[in-house]
């Protein structure tokens, strides 16, 4: 698939799963990309749409280190690892 063609697919995804958390319930969304479209965007369109959902700090088990914004960016120049996104969001309504 190209990008254009996987960011509605991720965003789909994303939201259908969001059906499926329950009040006070988490939800992961994570990618294996250091693509801005299929990370921050991809979240800030899914919080958008959804305002029953909030960015949640991920708990300390969370592995990996957390930006400021408290998503987890990892990068092979950085990390010496595959390029991976990570945010935690909890549904509050």
């Amino acid at each position: 698939l190209t990008l254009r063609e996987l960011l509605p697919l991720q965003a789909e995804v994303l939201a259908r799963a969001a059906r499926l958390v329950c009040l006070n319930g988490t939800l992961v969304y994570a990618t294996c990309s250091l693509l801005e479209p299929e990370n921050d965007a991809q979240v800030t369109g899914f919080l958008r749409a959804h305002p029953e959902f909030r960015l949640a700090r991920p708990p300390d088990a969370f592995p990996g280190p957390i930006d400021h914004d408290g998503c987890m960016r990892l990068s092979p120049a950085r990390h010496g690892c595959d390029g991976f996104f990570g945010a935690v969001m909890t549904r509050v309504g």
